[in-house]
């Protein structure tokens, strides 16, 4: 086994590391050990808040006297206690949603992992895009109506949300949405093979007993790491930021502090004309504990802006590389077995540039999923995924590796990485870093050009214009489903 399959056996032996948990902790201290015995000295910001937890056996559904599967819970939406919260179901549609018809009931939302056209969330520096579609769970629970905010304020006492389009065995474990602060009500998703008997059930009115029993740490904290390469030629007052992030809950979703050592390990034994700043955030799954707006990276760069704002006296970024979700492999149902597990293939890389210049660098030095070729994308008005997305805000010049798998946010466990696809990427970013770092002028690195507030409100309304669509062909399917006689569990 190579020393990546060792570390990446690691994030497997160690399970999800939800933000501040004692595994996410563990790896911290991994990667401040590895970059201390490069040399380096690692400075810490902490993140204190208040922690989440549902242990297992925890989230439980049952209506009447059945028994309802629980694909996982919805995190940071509230607890029940072990008694459980018992009310009426009724079903809540609608956008936005109308919570105020199930004040004191149990409501039941119907979520559609979408297929999205991959031109309304990215743009591109070629004629075509990579990929046709974009399918995630987390755009789904991110576009369904689900503030959980005004379910509680209109009196409603626990959210079921199924899921419709997803397969069973990728919803389970999904740790979604994942970028909401505590919502003060509990909720559970449920998988789509209860779908038939839930939302028949929600018709019906039937009772429940939704159990979410889950714990608070208020003291509960995060360290982000940091670490200074000084550079040792003429444009040493330049600085070229990498950042990854350390909470996951797989061995996937996060495991870009590989890359984040391999190339700390390259700076700290060769000599580079521009400062490398490492940055090894957390808190990408609990930002609301760590900054109000962006992603964990931002609390960073508004902590420490003598490191690479041009504002100040310290250090100017001139460029970015953004390290996420390594050697990603595809995972689908096989249709012999009827499992979820990999296909053979490799997830289609979701790889930002986010200037001309650097795409054409990219094209040229790039050796990931596909080996000598690549095709980087433009980040579209609307969104820029990733912890790249704050160097994106800044107008900092990056590339940025951010591939989204199916089961990116699940606690789904197994061989999901291939390693020769994540040692070409890590091998990639190390050729970037020595071009970027070295005597190359940074306007070579080009200027990144923020879209408009005209820009970013046509892609939202033609975001919004599609997950309407999406919406009303799913409102057709319930009205169709109040109209068929009640059945059972459709294992489809």
């Amino acid at each position: 086994m190579t020393d990546y399959g060792h570390q990446i056996q690691r994030l497997r032996e160690l399970g999800p590391r939800y933000s501040g948990n004692d595994a996410h902790r563990t790896l911290i201290e991994d990667v401040a050990s590895e970059l201390s015995a490069l040399g380096y000295t690692v400075e810490r910001d902490t993140h204190s808040f208040e922690r989440w937890d549902v242990a297992d056996g925890g989230s439980t559904l049952t209506i009447g006297q059945k028994d309802i599967t629980v694909s996982s819970p919805w995190p940071y939406s509230g607890e029940t206690g072990p008694q459980g919260a018992t009310a009426p179901l009724t079903l809540v549609t609608g956008l936005p949603k109308d919570w105020t018809a199930a004040a004191g009931k149990i409501a039941v939302i119907d979520v559609h992992n979408l297929d999205v056209p991959s031109k309304l969330l990215f743009d591109t520096w070629s004629e075509e895009l990579p990929f046709e579609t974009v399918a995630n769970p987390v755009i789904g629970s991110e576009f369904a109506g689900t503030d959980l905010t005004k379910a509680r304020e209109a009196g409603v006492v626990g959210v079921i949300a199924v899921w419709s389009g997803l397969a069973d065995d990728a919803a389970r474990g999904q740790y979604l949405p994942f970028t909401r602060d505590y919502q003060g009500i509990p909720a559970l998703w449920v998988p789509e093979s209860e779908r038939d008997i839930v939302l028949s059930a929600a018709e019906r009115g039937d009772t429940a007993t939704l159990t979410l029993d889950a714990t608070k740490t208020p003291d509960a904290s995060m360290d982000t790491l940091w670490a200074v390469s000084a550079g040792s030629g003429p444009n040493a007052d330049e600085a070229v930021l990498v950042v990854t992030h350390s909470d996951g809950g797989n061995a996937v979703e996060e495991n870009g502090h590989l890359g984040l050592l391999a190339l700390a390990r390259d700076a700290a034994t060769t000599p580079h004309n521009r400062t490398i700043v490492f940055v090894c955030t957390a808190g990408h799954l609990r930002i609301p504990a760590v900054t109000q707006h962006g992603q964990a990276t931002t609390a960073w760069l508004n902590a420490h802006p003598e490191l690479w704002s041009p504002d100040t006296e310290g250090l100017t970024a001139v460029a970015g590389l953004a390290i996420e979700h390594l050697g990603a492999k595809h995972f689908g149902i096989n249709p012999a077995s009827g499992h979820y597990e990999p296909d053979g293939t490799l997830e289609p890389e979701i790889l930002y540039a986010t200037t001309s210049e650097l795409a054409e660098l990219t094209r040229a030095t790039w050796s990931g999923v596909t080996v000598g070729s690549s095709t980087p994308l433009k980040p579209g008005a609307l969104v820029h995924l990733g912890e790249g997305e704050p160097l994106h805000d800044q107008r900092i010049p990056a590339v940025a590796l951010v591939t989204g798998p199916l089961y990116l946010l699940a606690e789904l466990e197994g061989d999901l990485v291939d390693i020769d696809a994540l040692t070409r990427q890590i091998d990639s970013f190390r050729r970037l870093q020595t071009h970027l770092a070295g005597p190359a002028e940074s306007p070579s690195f080009g200027t990144v050009s923020l879209p408009t507030k005209e820009e970013k409100a046509l892609a939202a309304d033609q975001v919004l214009r599609f997950v309407q669509a999406q919406h009303q062909g799913r409102v057709a399917v319930v009205i169709n489903l109040r109209a068929s006689p009640p059945c059972g569990s459709s294992n489809r």
